[in-house]
């Protein structure tokens, strides 16, 4: 009998390969710090944790752990050379014997000087090559934030964790401590500031040292200063941007109120001209010749005077947003030449000094950078960003209607309410693009949903000297502000009663009539998008084609509504062949508001809008497929122009949205599918039977709404639809639901050869069947939202 270890070895079979051999689909060694295929590429080998799919752990992570714990004993015994190692915990490396780990070794005190000058050689070698990089004895700031990136997100998941559950139990954790003094750093890293592009931004490990020095108030305000004499633009760039922003970003997210916006630009273009002088400055960066002014509704006392209850830094976070997010549009259309970068930049200048706690402003910062996740590629997590937004409503309050309203100033009661709405809607529409669960359900508030008397209050007079010369909004064209708040109150329904999982819990009934609960809740959305549509006022002036386009993008979220109710869904997981039809024609109406839209340069394109151009043309595929009956009575050119508007739409959403250009790829593959097998089906039923069915779309009541005020040709007013799907509500197809292809019945699927006697069933191609399926899981891979 072979003693131990020296019989054949055979290979030991890897239970789970690496994330890249799993991704390349090739065979992973399993070996140690690194498998062969990521060591021959040179690149970090990653494990998925067995316990949870979503932490990947670095391969070499216990090597370079055990190299630190080595590294730093040493610098303790240089350090304190009677310091007893032995005397913590101890190793048992026997199960690992035969390991090429760096194990520590504890000597006494005494043995510790005994180390030849060899081994402390090479010890300090091997240190230095694994820990910071090029032997120099001392670690980088690259290497610091290596090991910070490289850092286990189990460790880092953890710590985070136990942290926000100790501080959540705190008594005044309301309003002020909710994620704790530090969590400036922990939000900088969520959002990606220390990542922002520019020249040198300071490592994470500066940026600690520097917010626990006494000096950092002081350093910050020079730096803001020195910033805004270089950075703030002019009063008429400041005039051009404002009013785009209120125009394509405001109208849709109304939680900074302009009044108060305007006010902190001319306070910092007063500051810009002043210079910094660290002998004026109060309390919160301001110099203190410059007039207070209110913001969010409020003016805070101090020592009986009156002061601005925000700091510089939440200014210009708040104003050089606001200026990155109106550049993007404007650079889109070619009209303005300032780079959305340098006003990126310089809000990230203010980050660390805005998220340190929970107030309205910081809420207010959340938001934006919300927002600027879903204008342009930003690597912001939007999905995380809306849950956090989310809870600062609750922890502020904001989700609660005040039991005295006349205790607030009206200013501030409507930003309030504002404020929350506009974190619900984006949790609505959010939820619906990526497939997840509502963050709030509907019984868990009670705040009133905003009026016209809120956005009237937003007519208040600017109250700080500058040469701005700004109109607000008029609060006709705010009404479609209102309006859309009313729909996410459907869309909660829909998703509550039609998209959830199956549950063992007893303590929820829920209804058994859910076909006339449908038919009720499209009742209700025809009426209102009469309501909204009868609302807007016939205007003969230069704003009527805003106006106009602003109630067709009221349609849109409407025909988004009516694909989401009557798509496949944990209820419906088979719709009707009147649903398909309804889906069909909600969708090409869509694309058509879309293309009308960017043809009046009225579209901006947000990651929203691109998605919902994504979605529609999926959907038109889709519903072709699984209905024989839109096969045989729709018009080819018909669903040509449509398929071929989506396409076209999605190329000018990939100039700014790399990861566009994969799914516009995927979309005309099995667009040309599509294409080939409706032209195939159409000549040889023409040669078979002639197709006695017309397409006729679904008659509106509302089609006279929709007329444009401007030339009655710029849109086609014949085709009037009612349903699509939401801002790229093919997410909502089922996230995580077992909806296979096999649902869709393959005797309707479009082949390449009919008989006289009727449709040929042909299996389906591989790149339609793959498409189809990733319609009903709602995984599309090129989507960064479903990856978030």
């Amino acid at each position: 009998m072979d003693p131990p270890g020296t019989g054949p070895q055979h290979a030991k079979k890897v239970r789970v390969a690496c994330c890249r051999c799993r991704a390349k689909r090739v065979k992973c060694d399993g070996s140690l710090p690194a498998c062969g295929n990521c060591a021959r590429a040179n690149v970090s080998c990653v494990d998925v944790d067995s316990r949870n799919n979503d932490l990947p752990i670095p391969r070499d992570y216990i090597v370079k752990c055990c190299s630190r714990i080595k590294w730093l004993e040493q610098k303790i015994r240089v350090l304190d050379p009677s310091f007893d190692l032995t005397k913590g915990p101890q190793i048992d490396t026997d199960p690992f014997e035969g390991l090429s780990l760096p194990w520590p070794s504890y000597q006494s005190p005494g043995s510790a000087a005994s180390d030849t000058p060899l081994r402390a050689a090479s010890l300090n070698t091997e240190v230095a090559s694994t820990v910071a990089g090029p032997a120099t004895g001392k670690r980088s700031h690259a290497s610091m934030e290596e090991l910070e990136i490289e850092r286990p997100p189990l460790v880092e998941a953890r710590t985070v964790a136990m942290d926000l559950g100790m501080l959540s139990l705190q008594s005044d954790s309301r309003q002020k401590h909710y994620l704790g003094s530090s969590s400036g750093l922990l939000f900088m890293k969520l959002i990606g500031a220390g990542e922002a592009p520019g020249p040198a931004p300071p490592p994470a490990t500066r940026r600690l040292r520097r917010m626990a020095s006494p000096n950092r108030p002081s350093e910050v305000y020079h730096s803001l200063y020195t910033g805004l004499e270089r950075e703030l633009p002019s009063p008429e760039d400041a005039d051009q941007l404002l009013a785009v922003y209120f125009q394509y970003i405001q109208i849709d997210h109304p939680f900074l109120y302009p009044t108060s916006l305007i006010n902190a630009y001319n306070a910092l273009h007063a500051c810009a001209q002043r210079g910094y002088d660290p002998g004026r400055l109060d309390q919160n960066g301001w110099l203190r010749d410059i007039k207070p002014f209110p913001y969010n509704g409020k003016m805070d006392v101090l020592d009986g005077h009156e002061c601005t209850p925000i700091s510089i830094s939440f200014a210009v976070f708040h104003v050089f947003m606001v200026f990155s997010l109106a550049a993007t549009v404007l650079t889109r259309k070619k009209n303005f030449d300032y780079p959305p970068i340098r006003f990126y930049r310089m809000a990230m200048l203010a980050a660390s000094e805005c998220f340190s706690n929970i107030s309205v402003p910081a809420l207010q910062g959340i938001l934006l950078l919300a927002i600027q996740g879903m204008t342009e590629p930003a690597g912001l997590n939007i999905w995380t960003l809306v849950h956090i937004a989310m809870s600062h409503c609750v922890d502020l309050g904001l989700h609660r209607e005040p039991n005295n309203p006349s205790d607030l100033p009206p200013v501030a009661l409507a930003v309030r309410r504002l404020i929350f709405y506009t974190v619900y809607s984006l949790d609505r529409s959010i939820s619906t693009i990526q497939g997840r669960p509502l963050g709030i359900r509907d019984e868990t508030f009670d705040v009133r949903r905003p009026t016209m008397d809120d956005l009237a209050s937003n007519d208040t007079p600017v109250t700080t000297d500058g040469d701005l010369n700004l109109h607000l909004p008029s609060a006709e064209y705010l009404a479609f502000t209102v309006r859309r708040f009313q729909l996410d109150l459907y869309i909660s329904e829909i998703k509550l009663l039609f998209y959830h999982l199956p549950s063992q819990v007893n303590s929820i009934i829920w209804p058994t009539d859910l076909d006339k609960i449908q038919q009720r809740i499209k009742s209700d959305l025809d009426k209102w998008l009469n309501d909204s549509s009868s609302a807007v006022p016939r205007m003969d002036t230069e704003e009527s084609l805003i106006l106009h386009c602003e109630n067709l993008k009221l349609e849109l979220q409407y025909h988004a509504a009516i694909t989401l109710l009557y798509q496949p869904s944990q209820v419906f997981r088979s719709p009707t062949q009147q649903a398909l039809s309804l889906c069909y024609q909600s969708s090409s109406r869509r694309l058509r508001i879309y293309n009308y839209l960017n043809n009046k340069e009225q579209l901006y394109y947000s990651w929203r809008n691109i998605h919902g151009i994504f979605s529609s043309g999926a959907t038109i595929i889709y519903c072709i497929w699984a209905s024989r009956n839109l096969q045989t009575t729709i018009p080819f050119d018909d669903a040509l122009r449509n398929l071929r508007t989506c396409s076209n739409l999605l190329s000018i959403g990939g100039q700014w949205w790399p990861s566009v250009r994969k799914g516009k790829e995927s979309f005309e593959k099995v667009m040309d599918l599509t294409i080939k097998g409706l032209r195939n089906l159409e000549s040889r039923t023409i040669s078979a039977t002639p197709i006695t069915g017309t397409y006729h779309p679904a008659p509106s009541s509302f089609a006279s709404n929709l007329e444009p005020v401007a030339p009655q040709s710029q849109i086609e007013p014949s085709v009037q639809f009612s349903g699509s799907r939401d801002a790229g509500a093919h997410n909502a197809m089922l996230h995580g639901f077992e909806l296979s292809i096999g649902n869709v019945d393959h005797s309707t699927l479009l082949g390449d050869g009919l008989s006289a006697d009727g449709p040929e069933v042909l299996a389906i191609d591989p790149a339609m069947e793959h498409f189809l399926s990733e319609y009903l899981q709602g995984d599309w891979g090129w989507d960064p939202f479903s990856g978030s």
